[in-house]
């Protein structure tokens, strides 16, 4: 215990620190092992973030480490590529918050945006974005509150009007985040889409929020986005660098 005391009052003292209860902590490798969940799970409390995220097949076990901690666990649905039928992501999503899910991430099938008429498109993706709200909406986390429901938007690979269409979406659906990226494509996060989506947000007097996920390792790139955008989605590597965090191998075994 003097040891993880230590590495916390370690944490407290280092500039990453204030931003860490507004960050995602991300591992979504399909070669995690159970122990790597657990490994993330302590780290998470010991930074103190917002939620862990991790893929649906380990929820259930970020749920039992997390039960008693104010950290969240976050997943994520038809990942990555997002194009899942309708039926499926509601099978996906009823599957996460029956094994303990507080957040969900769905990934938007953002294909249906590039390159075309999007009369059609529009209708089929507000529809699957509702519908995922209501499930979520209707649902509690271990806090009591309604699941909160994101929508990955693969912005790195979307024009700026092809953005505010994406934004569009997510404010008609009554979505609770409009989130970039997921982090598997070479554009993550970028500047320019993320004030196309909070321009449009705020023309709306609207009060969903942005997460800016891809390539986010820095606290340069954080302070940049301040003030748009309210969650990070960080990969684990790059929140322990930023965190300083030293291992000590012989203070937990």
């Amino acid at each position: 215990m003097k040891k993880i005391k230590k590495y916390i009052q370690f944490i407290k003292e280092n500039t990453m620190f204030q931003y860490n209860n507004m960050i995602d902590y991300t591992l979504l490798e399909e070669s995690a092992t159970d122990q790597d969940i657990i490994e993330l799970c302590e780290k998470a409390n010991m930074f103190g973030v917002k939620s862990v995220c991790v893929l649906p097949k380990h929820v259930s076990l970020a749920t039992k480490q997390l039960e008693n901690s104010k950290v969240l666990v976050c997943t994520v649905i038809s990942f990555p590529e997002g194009t899942n039928t309708i039926k499926q992501k509601i099978s996906e999503t009823n599957q996460v918050i029956s094994n303990g899910a507080d957040e969900v991430d769905m990934v938007l099938n953002y294909h249906e945006l590039q390159g075309k008429d999007h009369l059609y498109e529009v209708d089929y993706l507000v529809e699957e974005v509702s519908t995922l709200v209501d499930i979520c909406h209707s649902s509690k986390n271990k806090n009591g509150e309604s699941i909160i429901l994101k929508v990955i938007v693969e912005s790195g690979v979307l024009t700026e009007s092809e953005t505010k269409i994406a934004t569009d979406i997510c404010l008609e659906a009554e979505a609770d985040f409009i989130k970039t990226s997921t982090g598997k494509l070479s554009v993550g996060a970028e500047l320019n889409k993320i004030k196309v989506m909070y321009d449009t947000i705020k023309n709306v007097n609207s009060d969903m929020r942005i997460k800016a996920s891809g390539g986010v390792r820095t606290t340069e790139q954080i302070n940049s986005m301040l003030g748009m955008v309210d969650r990070f989605g960080m990969g684990y590597a790059a929140v322990d660098k930023l965190n300083n965090l030293v291992v000590d191998t012989n203070s937990f075994y």
